[in-house]
């Protein structure tokens, strides 16, 4: 099968030494004076034979999910063995949906925990493409890892997502002592999409419609589904996330342009960021998302929230589902454990 084929070859040639690796790289693209990391120089070239990174050109919608889930799959193949893992459902808002909960060895119970949102566009994405992120995040930050399925658009389209975020931090946190929780400990996180997801129920928690997270995980975030920043005009082509591709995923899951800046569609929008928890917020600098994520830290900044901020400079979008093959991208990974880690640590039961 051509996915299997082209991870086993990025998997191959992402462990080449350096200099071999900038050769197969090419000539460096420079933007601003900076360039990507050699790692995704070599994504960017490999893209053009990898079906599943233009799912809007893919002629079938769950052909583009089922490769898509393959891919992540094969890129978390291996990380973190010593993690356990077992999958359950939860009682959705629409009906049953998966959930797969991580265990590290040796984890108290209770202990610290993450609910964790998949990215995809709203579209694409489960518990399967995210397996390798969430097994990194429980064994390094020492926590508990519960990874949510939600609806997907176009068969669900806004708001069923994020109604499904909100159901189900809510339910994790009602059922903490079943899940070997501290509810005073249970963040809540995820990346693009699920980064967007993420801090809807961050927002929603702070106007007091559930339990507020002791933290906030957001890795490469949608925050904003105008996408009129500079980063979208400058990255929109060529850099793995294309605007063409974007613009399908708006598509899908916002129907009415009218919805694009409904806060929970658009956090950046919301006019509630007092009283938000602390919030760690990853962006690319190769990103078309970069400054939007961007903006959404600064608006946390002006209104107290404690933030940490930390731009990658040479990545690409979704570093999240490349932890297995991208040393690079691990090491993005890896600095949003060691925050996680610490932030949950700052909060007692």
């Amino acid at each position: 099968m051509l996915v299997r084929a082209v991870m086993a070859g990025l998997r191959l040639l992402l462990r080449l030494p350096e200099p071999v690796l900038r050769a197969v790289a090419g000539r460096p693209v420079v933007v601003d004076g900076r360039q990507p990391v050699t790692s995704a120089r070599v994504l960017i070239r490999v893209a053009k034979f990898a079906p599943f990174d233009a799912p809007h050109h893919n002629g079938s919608l769950e052909r583009a999910r089922r490769e898509l889930d393959l891919a992540g799959s094969l890129a978390g193949a291996g990380i973190c063995p010593g993690v356990r893992t077992s999958d359950h459902t939860w009682p959705g808002p629409g009906g049953p949906l998966p959930l797969r909960r991580y265990e590290p060895a040796g984890v108290p119970a209770p202990s610290p925990a993450l609910v964790y949102f998949h990215g995809g566009g709203f579209v694409l994405g489960s518990i399967e493409t995210h397996e390798g992120a969430c097994r990194l995040l429980a064994e390094e930050a020492g926590v508990r890892v519960v990874s949510i399925g939600y609806r997907l658009a176009p068969e669900h389209p806004f708001p069923a997502a994020a109604s499904d975020a909100v159901a189900a931090f809510a339910h994790v946190a009602r059922h903490a002592a079943d899940f070997g929780i501290d509810p005073a400990r249970l963040a809540v996180g995820g990346d693009s999409s699920g980064g967007n997801l993420a801090a809807v129920v961050a927002h929603a928690a702070a106007r007091g419609e559930l339990p507020r997270p002791a933290f906030t995980l957001l890795l490469t975030p949608a925050t904003d589904a105008l996408g009129g920043s500079e980063s979208h005009r400058r990255f929109g082509t060529g850099f793995r996330l294309d605007r063409d591709e974007w613009a399908w995923y708006r598509a899908q899951y916002l129907r009415d342009p009218a919805d694009y800046t409904d806060p929970r569609a658009s956090v950046l929008y919301d006019d509630a960021f007092e009283g938000l928890p602390p919030t760690y917020v990853a962006t690319c600098g190769f990103d078309l998302l970069r400054d939007e994520g961007e903006a959404y830290a600064q608006r946390l900044a002006s209104a107290g929230v404690p933030l940490v901020h930390r731009r990658h400079e040479g990545q690409l979008h979704g570093f999240a589902n490349r932890v297995g093959i991208d040393p690079d991208a691990r090491a993005a990974m890896l600095h949003a454990a060691g925050v996680l880690r610490a932030g949950l640590s700052l909060t007692r039961s």
